[in-house]
């Protein structure tokens, strides 16, 4: 087994004080599965093996015991106002196309906001990129706190993969579960890849998608993989007149598992 250094490391950066939990000696992984439970409450900024932590003062990151969505662990951001970001290990194929992550993630009481993207800098948190904001409204781990997030081909190798509560409610977060896993079907994917015909393309206000009915959720993004529209009940024409001229991604998740990403022209 690797042997993990860590060390607490004050940060300034644009003048704000930060606390840093950095990790050594972790060589990149393909997956990994994460459910907490080897860590206990309360320590601030405590993660597992190969994560990171960064908090501006102020801010709140703990592994927790309460209500855990499996065994007996999961993480814990709070602060309004105060940013904290969990940081997951490096990853030899976070652009490959070949993965998701997926974890659950509910809030005590009222609404809450995470942000799900990656940093290129773990000594400076301005390096975050938000990849797509949740929205987090249920205050169990019901149906509907299973989220799954594509990661697209434009984000750089090095990167790292980050949950950022962005301080901007007072709502505490609370999230278990995270995996780093291959999306299923993905040979049907690549097989059937050439005969998705998505049309017109370029076009002017309207796309049409094949087989709306089979899938469960669109969302798309722009060339810097920024998700910046979702359709969670997707129609075989999709009205898009409300997006500027440019290139973007269209993004299909089906209901039987299978992603499928196309690349646009908006004229």
């Amino acid at each position: 087994m690797i042997k993990n250094n860590f060390f607490l490391a004050g940060m300034i950066s644009a003048g704000i004080f930060s606390n840093v939990n950095v990790k050594a000696q972790c060589s990149p992984v393909s997956e990994f599965s994460e459910n907490f439970d080897a860590y206990s409450c309360c320590a601030m900024g405590v993660v597992p093996t190969c994560w990171d932590s960064i908090m501006e003062q102020g801010g709140n990151q703990i592994i927790s015991s309460s209500s855990p969505a499996s065994g007996t662990s999961n993480v814990y951001q709070f602060g309004y106002g105060k940013i904290s970001i969990v940081v997951m290990p490096q990853l030899t194929n976070i652009n490959a196309g070949t993965h998701h992550f997926k974890f659950k993630v509910r809030v005590g009481s009222g609404s809450g906001q995470l942000d799900f993207g990656y940093i290129t800098n773990i000594n400076d948190m301005s390096t975050f990129v938000t990849l797509e904001s949740l929205t987090i409204t249920n205050n169990s781990y019901d149906s509907t706190s299973e989220r799954i997030l594509t990661v697209p081909a434009t984000v750089p190798t090095d990167a790292r993969l980050a949950i950022r509560n962005p301080g901007t409610t007072w709502a505490g977060h609370y999230w278990d579960d995270a995996v780093w896993e291959p999306v299923s079907g993905l040979g049907v994917r690549d097989n059937n890849l050439k005969s998705l015909k998505i049309y017109p393309n370029p076009f002017h206000d309207v796309l049409n998608i094949p087989d709306a009915e089979k899938i469960s959720t669109v969302t798309i993004s722009d060339v810097t993989g920024k998700i910046i529209k979702r359709d969670i009940k997707p129609e075989m024409k999709l009205q898009l007149r409300d997006l500027n001229t440019g290139v973007y991604f269209i993004n299909l998740h089906y209901k039987n598992g299978e992603d499928r990403s196309v690349k646009v022209v908006r004229k």
